[in-house]
């Protein structure tokens, strides 16, 4: 029988812990005759009583796995460890604040053993008390759609399945600068999705804010596009070519300035006006290479994505 390995991604998910338990071995129940789980509660240094509860559950049941890691590497930094010590032949990051419906298992498993090697989700409803949020998701999964240099669909999610040899092609990207689902996208094999809608979270709070979310975006587009890069230049060829057409005027009207044409502007305000808006252009494009060249040096440096302080039933 087939193992399917469900990453549990955990901050400070006391509260919600226990009832994603009781719902994830509800569905497995169910599920017995198809695949047997293993379950790996991945901790990014919770300071509730996570720990504790996640170390209950391995006790209870052989099936439960804990790791912690030594400080919060983030979401993608802690996916990234669960992706290295997953033994399944399959696996589903199923969130542990409970917005991503673990009912949504079994079709996801049908859909895996009729040959796809992913299985996606794609949000019908957001469910977000956040407008903003919610209205800028929309607006990001447009632009990434659009921009990314590899299919990547509208709406979808990091709710899915990825079958083993998906899981080794993403385990060999060593890339600090992650972007999961575009990762598994660009690996390519045979993908497909489910609609579903995600629930409201009702414990806890979540640390995804809208800074937290906007430097996400940000590093997705750039992790899958060099468009920035070609915007960059095509608006430093536009911006010549508007300087040439306006030293040509300003010539024309100089020498043979005829009553038709308006005369050009006296004082400084125009030219200071220009000069700021060329500072400002060459300022903001400079800092869309720099993002391209932080992420170099910081690949450069080969340092781990993540750090383990201690694990519960799974060898290191």
């Amino acid at each position: 029988m087939k193992t399917l390995t469900i990453l549990i991604p955990a901050l400070n998910e006391e509260l919600n812990l226990p009832t994603l338990r009781r719902r994830l071995e509800s569905v497995f129940a169910g599920l017995k005759d198809k695949v047997r789980p293993e379950y790996i509660v991945l901790d990014n240094c919770s300071e509730d009583s996570t720990p504790q509860i996640a170390e209950r559950f391995c006790l209870e049941n052989s099936d439960w796995k804990y790791v912690r890691y030594s400080r919060n590497f983030g979401y993608h930094g802690s996916l990234a460890g669960g992706f290295d010590l997953a033994s399944g032949d399959a696996l589903i990051v199923v969130a542990g604040d409970l917005q991503e419906p673990p009912e949504m298992i079994p079709l996801m498993v049908d859909l895996w053993q009729q040959g796809n090697d992913v299985v996606y989700g794609i949000l019908q409803e957001r469910n977000d008390s956040n407008l903003v949020k919610t209205v800028g998701a929309k607006v990001f999964y447009s632009i990434i759609y659009r921009m990314s240099s590899s299919p990547l669909p509208n709406s979808a999610t990091d709710f899915r399945l990825i079958s083993r040899r998906v899981i080794d092609v993403v385990k060999n990207m060593r890339e600090p600068d992650r972007y999961l689902r575009g990762l598994v996208h660009w690996a390519g094999f045979k993908q497909s999705s489910f609609l579903y809608n995600r629930d409201k979270r009702i414990h806890g709070k979540s640390t995804a804010g809208i800074w937290y979310s906007t430097k996400w975006a940000v590093n997705a587009i750039i992790s899958f596009s060099n468009l920035p890069l070609r915007a960059a230049a095509f608006f430093g060829l536009i911006a010549m070519i508007v300087s040439l057409l306006a030293t040509v005027y300003f010539v024309i009207v100089h020498f043979f300035p005829p009553a038709w044409m308006p005369i050009p502007p006296t004082g400084t305000t125009a030219i200071i006006v220009l000069l700021l808006f060329a500072i400002g252009l060459n300022a903001f494009f400079l800092g869309i290479i720099g993002e391209y060249v932080v992420r170099i040096y910081t690949q450069s440096k080969k340092r781990p994505l993540y750090v383990i302080d201690k694990v519960v039933h799974l060898n290191r």
